[in-house]
């Protein structure tokens, strides 16, 4: 997903210019090397925490070598993969910013409430996809009030920047309390999360295009599908890797065992033995609480870019 997104980045931007395409293949490179190590960097670290492998390290020094040198070659490329003058814009890198922590905190949710239920609830998949559904549902009806909203007033960031703080400050609430709830209440109080969820990407979309303008509409488009997908690919890594770290800092056991259920997903519960269920259960409920704190982390960083875009009205 990410690659095919970094690939309509450029794509777009020169349809009807009659100019041939030069595709910036070093950018590419360089582009894969990053986000190949430093996803793997994420996944791997609980092999640092268990002592089992430094090696994480040396790929973190390849990331940011790779990182500071597709800068370095981006900036002198005549046709570069990375838009640079769109992301030097206030309005579009807030914009892209606020749509990779959206991406991060709704694909980490998806991810980790099913191994939640599942295991603290007993939840069957059947179950599990139903109590979800509020969840999906209300993003789509955030969206389209937000949009019919927006259509009227003229009005955009005020809508995620009101819509981010009610979700920042319901995962802080939900992180204290979801162990005291029922299956059906964490449904519904998840639906509702969902609901101010839908406010963002919307608004996101609708700034880019504007600042972008008409040349750029397509190059500028394609990098909030970008960071979305590169936000919803490192936020689901750095929230496996907190719900890892708690667990194995509780119980070396309980830590290797979750490590397990992480790379098969919830249908990997079947496979862990009595005692490995039983310890992650054990610190089940503070891995998650910190879990969701970590999520409230990435919607407060979004309430930042929602409430400082300098695009505020079309």
């Amino acid at each position: 997903g990410l690659l095919a997104a970094l690939l309509t980045l450029r794509l777009p931007a020169r349809a009807g210019t009659g100019e041939p395409f030069r595709f910036d293949m070093t950018g590419l490179f360089l582009f894969a090397v990053f986000i190949g190590s430093a996803l793997i960097t994420l996944e791997s670290s609980r092999d640092v925490l268990t002592g089992a492998a430094l090696w994480p390290f040396a790929l973190l020094a390849v990331a940011l070598l790779a990182l500071w040198l597709l800068v370095r070659v981006e900036r002198r490329a005549t046709s570069p993969l990375l838009p640079i003058p769109l992301l030097k814009n206030p309005s579009i890198w807030r914009a892209d910013a606020l749509a990779a922590c959206h991406g991060g905190t709704i694909v980490s949710l998806l991810t980790f409430l099913p191994i939640y239920l599942r295991m603290s609830h007993g939840a069957s998949p059947g179950t599990t996809g139903l109590l979800l559904l509020p969840f999906t549902v209300g993003i789509g009806i955030g969206a389209l009030l937000t949009g019919r909203i927006v259509s009227r007033t003229g009005r955009t960031a005020i809508f995620p920047s009101c819509g981010m703080a009610v979700v920042a400050a319901s995962l802080i609430v939900l992180a204290f309390s979801v162990a005291g709830m029922s299956p059906t209440e964490i449904g519904w109080a998840f639906g509702f999360v969902a609901l101010f969820m839908g406010t963002v990407m919307g608004v996101v979309q609708l700034t880019v295009q504007v600042t972008s303008g008409a040349r750029e509409l397509g190059a500028g488009s394609a990098t909030v599908q970008f960071s979305r997908s590169l936000g919803a690919a490192t936020g689901t890594a750095l929230v496996g890797t907190v719900l890892f770290t708690t667990l194995t800092l509780r119980s070396p056991e309980a830590g290797q065992a979750f490590g397990l259920l992480l790379q098969s997903g919830p249908a990997g519960l079947q496979s862990l033995t009595a005692a490995q269920q039983g310890a992650i259960m054990g610190g089940l409920e503070d891995a998650f609480r910190n879990a969701f704190l970590c999520i409230a982390c990435f919607v407060l960083f979004a309430l930042y870019l929602a409430w400082s875009l300098p695009l505020r009205r079309i």
